[in-house]
């Protein structure tokens, strides 16, 4: 499936501006019995029906049907039966690698390839969609878009940012994807872990959810601040959970079959986050995975190029970051490009070091990978491009064209042509300079 990031390049451009939309005085608790809609509430559910369509439209949805079943399967057995006739619950995966979901007041739950991506097993899945369909059963969106002042302002805001699918959110729609009061929060959690015990899952799995997203790999704060990627409700909201579900009996856990489910979204998402230019990001998932299966190299090659879009950046320890750091991180990718950012870093001795180790991280790993299987030709493409970061001028011409030996019908062929013809002139230019100094 093609990707299309045009969701997650509208929502980096809104994160400066959010606080502004969604500064409302959210209802405090959910109403769990019917509720009317008022004359202007009937446009929420409008709204939630003309944004599955523009997810459709735009290629957004990730439509792999053995995934869609297994979460419509789960979500339809945990979520309680609806009380309006405006609700009908259906879910749906979204391809956007963020840790994210979402319910929307007619009873839509999006999942994102990203939250799933960091899943374990199918009680973790189950752990976020009973916290989305309590959401939808308290009405939640109808709530907080009766108690909001400043729908206008968030609509126009909305609207600037975001284009053609910026008129089809208003502040209620917002809520919802990016999160409700912390009250309405904490009373969808609440309300998920009875719904757990219930279920044949682990309750335990909630608590967990938390722990997972509250690693921040890439020491920024979120792109977009969502209920699910905060800090610190997320540490505050692992700690209270564990206390609920304590001492509840264990459950289901599924974790091979979810295992062979999830591993292509595992390893998509991986690689989105090497192109959205997130690679400490791809770096953890990629690490994960390929020691969890050492032997497939796939996950192998994966780990390469993750080390190799690492270019001059460091490793760090996340626990060690100031909230003044991850400020500063994220305004440094707001304000400068990929390749701006890491020229800055090459003006150092330390972002020299880290790429040379980066780099050679990647070519030892690419080599593992022809170790498990020579003709991997993938293998070959990444030792060219270790090989030409590096200088190695002849090694990468050799690299390319022992890829396209291998791989003769490679999509990027006309690519790797193209970097042959330019390593070709390097090397006569190398070698009539040579000439003229032995003379």
């Amino acid at each position: 499936m093609t990707r299309k990031p045009l969701l997650r390049t509208a929502l980096a451009r809104l994160a400066a501006g959010a606080a502004l939309a969604v500064c409302v005085a959210a209802a405090a608790d959910g109403v769990y019995e019917p509720v009317p809609l008022k004359d202007k509430e009937h446009r929420l559910i409008e709204e939630s029906n003309e944004l599955n369509g523009y997810f459709a439209r735009q290629s957004l949805l990730y439509t792999d049907p053995r995934i869609v079943e297994l979460v419509a399967g789960i979500g339809t057995s945990l979520a309680p039966p609806p009380v309006d006739d405006y609700v009908h619950h259906r879910f749906f995966v979204l391809r956007d690698p963020s840790p994210n979901a979402f319910a929307l007041p007619n009873g839509d739950v999006y999942m994102h390839t990203g939250m799933l991506a960091r899943l374990a097993d199918k009680a973790q899945l189950a752990a976020v969609l009973a916290h989305e369909v309590n959401h939808v059963a308290g009405h939640h969106s109808v709530l907080e878009f009766r108690s909001a002042n400043k729908k206008l302002v968030a609509s126009m805001v909305l609207t600037g940012v975001f284009g053609g699918l910026g008129g089809l959110i208003s502040s209620g729609l917002y809520t919802s994807m990016y999160g409700f009061s912390r009250e309405l929060e904490q009373e969808a959690d609440d309300r998920a872990v009875a719904l757990l015990r219930a279920s044949p899952y682990e309750p335990q799995a909630l608590p967990e959810i938390y722990d997972i997203l509250a690693k921040d790999y890439e020491g920024i704060t979120p792109r977009v601040a969502t209920i699910w990627s905060t800090h610190p409700q997320l540490e505050a909201r692992a700690a209270r959970t564990r206390g609920q579900v304590a001492g509840a009996p264990a459950g289901r856990r599924d974790a091979a079959e979810f295992d062979a489910l999830v591993l292509p979204i595992r390893t998509m998402t991986i690689r989105d986050y090497i192109q959205d230019d997130y690679p400490r990001t791809a770096m953890a998932l990629a690490r994960d995975l390929s020691a969890r299966f050492p032997d497939e190299p796939e996950l192998l090659q994966l780990l390469g190029d993750a080390w190799g879009a690492m270019g001059p950046l460091t490793e760090f320890d996340e626990e060690q970051l100031s909230n003044r750091e991850r400020a500063r991180n994220a305004n440094r990718r707001l304000m400068r490009t990929r390749q701006e950012r890491a020229a800055e870093l090459l003006k150092t001795q330390e972002g020299q070091a880290a790429l040379r180790a980066n780099l050679g991280q990647a070519r030892a790993t690419y080599e593992r990978v022809l170790a498990l299987d020579a003709n991997y030709a993938s293998a070959n493409r990444g030792l060219g491009e270790v090989a030409e970061q590096l200088g190695e001028t002849r090694v990468a011409a050799a690299a390319y064209v022992e890829y396209l030996r291998k791989a003769p019908d490679a999509s990027d062929r006309p690519v790797i042509l193209q970097r042959l013809r330019t390593l070709r002139d390097q090397l006569r230019t190398e070698e009539t300079g040579n000439a003229a100094t032995t003379r």
